[in-house]
């Protein structure tokens, strides 16, 4: 019991002398930003856990909890709901998945990309300004596609067949 005591305290010591240094490898939240173990403006690279919100410039590594907001994420993200403000990459799981870039795939009832998407998104309603790669859901939107829309509802407006079901695609 003392030796694990000892080890957290050690472990909960080195993650405030890393916030001198711009980035911490662990990040337990409770209320942005008030309540977090770091400040927003130190970049995570390792754990992140919003119970239940956190939110940080920058995240890399897992994040974990009910909501996350960051800047850029580089990670397994896995939230209830999830925003990566300027661009995320890699695997996104949750209710609800905003950003502004995305590439990798995104998991969700509601997939939203600001700008281009890279990838895989899989959702209910899926939307993107460009989507690269491969949208299912039921209701897919985009304005420029390269690849293919697979779901009841496919909708690309800047192409010269904007809306086909079942199956769509533009090269």
């Amino acid at each position: 019991m003392k030796r694990s005591l000892i080890f957290c305290s050690l472990i909960f010591c080195c993650c405030f002398s890393l916030s001198a240094f711009d980035t911490s490898a662990l990040q337990i939240s409770i209320w942005a930003p008030k309540a977090q173990l770091v400040p927003e403006k130190i970049d995570i690279s390792g754990l992140k856990l919003n119970l239940p919100y956190g939110s940080n410039n920058n995240a890399a590594g897992l994040d974990l909890g009910l909501v996350s907001i960051n800047g850029n994420t580089s990670a397994l993200q896995v939230n209830l709901f999830n925003r990566a403000g300027d661009n995320f990459s890699g695997l996104q799981v949750g209710l609800i998945n905003l950003s502004g870039a995305s590439s990798g795939i995104s998991v969700s009832l509601f997939n939203s990309v600001e700008s281009i998407s890279r990838g895989v998104d899989v959702a209910l309603f899926n939307t993107a300004l460009e989507h690269r790669g491969v949208q299912i859901g039921l209701l897919n939107y985009c304005e420029f596609l390269t690849g293919f829309q697979i779901g009841l509802i496919n909708v690309v407006t800047r192409s010269t067949v904007p809306f086909f079901p079942i199956i769509n695609f533009c090269f």
